[in-house]
């Protein structure tokens, strides 16, 4: 077989070498002596909880790939609807905040090769969670939630008040994920479960889809076996 063909793959039974005595150091003392407290100062069993934490993030990231893309379409298409165009930011009064952060969208998405005068969709694929979580505050509840943004939550079972802070649990942990932090300190069924109460209360596809496919479940029953050894960890 020639060379460029060749692909090297680990043997399928590999285990990665999370244990090996040079990773702690370069994880950093800082950051590495919060998953040594947790194990009792062992450093093995440390070290597989740090890649047990990395399984864990990897799979919370599935979440919200989902999560994240049907919050902020559902939002943008009731606003569309509401302000008669897709650009709505232009023609809706926002907080000088919100506007901020669309002038930072539109000039990340005029940017892009190609995108001399991005459309709508370019400047609402720029806009992070936490802009779409900042719509759903006390200050916009007369502007745009009674006249508009409550219908892109048609099965929404609690107040905007709730919702908006289980957004806001969620942002802050997707933070913590963008950042390779510690998670395994979290109740992580319970953030789980909050992602698909928010699918939910959008539409029932996405929430049984992120319930039924999420690897979040499978990690966290593989927490035990995996920080003691009798599981390999796998990313």
């Amino acid at each position: 077989m020639p060379q460029a063909n060749r692909v090297t793959q680990l043997p399928p039974k590999a285990a990665a070498p999370i244990d090996d005595p040079a990773l702690p150091g370069l994880f950093s003392s800082d950051r590495f002596d919060a998953y040594l407290a947790a194990t009792g100062l062992n450093q093995g069993r440390a070290a597989r909880l740090y890649g047990w934490n990395v399984a864990v993030s990897s799979a919370l990231w599935g979440d919200f790939a989902i999560l994240e893309v049907c919050l902020r379409n559902a939002i943008h298409a009731c606003l569309s609807a509401h302000a008669g165009r897709d650009d709505w930011w232009n023609a809706i009064r926002l907080h000088p905040l919100e506007v901020a952060k669309i002038n930072e969208a539109t000039r990340a998405a005029r940017a892009k090769p190609g995108h001399g005068r991005p459309i709508a969709g370019d400047v609402v694929a720029e806009l992070t969670l936490g802009f779409w979580t900042g719509l759903l505050v006390n200050k916009y509840h007369q502007r745009l939630w009674v006249p508009a943004l409550s219908a892109a939550f048609p099965h929404l079972t609690t107040t905007r008040r709730e919702f908006h802070r289980t957004l806001e649990r969620l942002r802050k942990l997707r933070n913590r994920l963008a950042h390779h932090e510690k998670v395994f300190n979290r109740n992580i069924a319970d953030d789980h479960q909050k992602a698909l109460e928010v699918l939910a209360a959008i539409d029932p596809a996405p929430e049984l889809l992120v319930r039924t496919a999420s690897r979040v479940p499978a990690v966290l029953a593989a927490r035990a076996d995996t920080v003691n050894g009798t599981l390999g960890v796998l990313f």
